[in-house]
């Protein structure tokens, strides 16, 4: 499927859809100020206790013998803005962060900066840096086609869209089909736009079809161009009780090419149809507890004997380092590692709960939470405890403890460090 042959057929469902159908009853307008300003300053010190024996440790630290903690300080200031005037308006989010490991280092980015027509409550169109936020998992989107993955230690934090021209329209129906609509998205990708996005040269399309049906949220979602490989996607999320929800994705990924590396750093690639689907609850109970659980299997994930392998490789490198000097092998290792095997859940199949708790012991605004990244296949896995506490309107203190726990040859077993202790103050304006 060419690209504007997608977006061209996304299109036109909506009439085919809306045909018919009474235009939906006009809501009236809200009266706002032209122009929007906030954002947050936060400071944010945390220590890494090191995992000397570690294969990522091995890799990453080393040339610095005997490193047992690293501690690194970030500063980071973020603005929204928007200004609106008639049916148009620019929405931008602007991020500045200053970090100290070491020596100092600072650098802005432009999360968002978008520019929006929307001549009816129906009908939107964007052009600019936007993210898309697709998918219905707390921590990990199969079907988030045109996003960046999330940070599981921290889903809720902003993130740094890509350049696309979108649109949105929407529709809103008598019975069991209560709305419809279409969200065709394209993105350009060439060497100074969106290149981190994927194969340069292209211009890839996306799109999603929203449907309420029978009190459901159904999505259904493609990525087409070359950039990626092609994809479609169904998400779906439902309210069983008025406490409990029940969500799930599922990604059909076409044509992917793996790069996989075997215990002697030997490097091979394979190409193949994947598989990523996603199945989790929320559940809040009477004390208004919060439990979130999401099972999540990626068909793009390493095996553990591929992780092992990887682990392989890394020691061998390092044990030659060791009685050489030699590096070359463990700078072939680095390079397997940004292929994948050092990114955030490389593997195949993971667990997160999640438990919150409001107001915990009587204190207002004070929220105590728990959670686990659990990875099913070698069962090592992460646990971090998470205390936040507004102590004024605008003022929040976050703190949190990160234990790293798995065997030798297993994906937490092996990452750089096994205890992390961070803490958070953000300031609102």
């Amino acid at each position: 499927m060419r690209s504007p042959a997608a977006v061209v057929l996304l299109l036109s469902l909506v009439p085919a859809l809306a045909g018919g159908q009474d235009q939906p009853e006009q809501i009236p307008a809200i009266k706002r100020k032209p122009y929007t300003v906030g954002g947050f300053l936060e400071t944010r010190p945390t220590v890494l206790w090191l995992d000397t024996g570690a294969a990522l440790y091995q890799l990453r630290w080393h040339d610095s013998a005997g490193k047992h903690t690293t501690t690194q300080l970030n500063q980071q200031f973020l603005l929204d803005a928007a200004l609106r005037r008639g049916a148009w308006s620019f929405n931008s989010r602007s991020v500045v962060d200053v970090d100290q490991a070491g020596d100092w280092s600072a650098h802005a980015t432009s999360y968002e900066a978008n520019l929006s027509f929307k001549p009816s409550p129906s009908f939107t169109l964007d052009l600019g840096k936007k993210r898309q936020t697709w998918g219905k998992g707390y921590v990990w989107n199969p079907v988030a086609f045109v996003d960046r993955p999330k940070n599981p230690d921290d889903p809720t934090l902003a993130q740094e869209g890509f350049l696309v021209l979108a649109a949105d329209y929407i529709r809103s129906f008598d019975g069991p089909l209560q709305t419809v609509s279409v969200t065709p998205v394209l993105i350009p990708v060439y060497r100074h736009l969106n290149a981190a996005y994927g194969r340069t040269g292209r211009v890839n399309a996306a799109g999603k079809l929203y449907l309420l049906l029978y009190d459901t949220d159904i999505d259904l979602l493609f990525l087409a161009g070359g950039s990626r490989p092609s994809r479609v996607g169904f998400d779906l999320s439902r309210n069983i009780t008025s406490n409990f929800e029940v969500h799930g994705e599922l990604a059909f990924i076409h044509d992917r090419i793996r790069s996989t590396v075997d215990g002697q750093g030997q490097m091979s690639q394979t190409v193949g149809d994947a598989t990523s689907y996603l199945l989790g609850l929320r559940y809040l109970t009477r004390s208004e507890t919060t439990l979130i659980l999401d099972y999540y299997h990626a068909g793009t994930g390493f095996t553990t004997a591929e992780m092992r392998d990887f682990f392989a490789f890394v020691g061998t490198a390092y044990d030659r380092y060791l009685a050489s000097g030699d590096a070359a092998r463990l700078t072939q290792a680095a390079k397997a590692a940004e292929l994948g095997y050092g990114g955030i859940n490389p593997m195949r199949d993971y667990a997160y709960l999640r438990v919150s708790q409001p107001d915990a012991f009587g204190v207002l605004y004070f929220t105590p939470a728990a959670y686990s990244v659990f990875n099913l296949a070698d069962r090592s896995f992460s646990l971090t405890q998470e205390m936040m506490y507004k102590l004024f309107t605008n003022l929040e203190l976050r703190s949190q403890v990160n234990l790293i726990t798995g065997a030798r040859g297993t994906e937490f077993g092996d990452k750089q460090g096994n205890v992390r202790v961070e803490l958070r103050v953000r300031y609102y304006f």
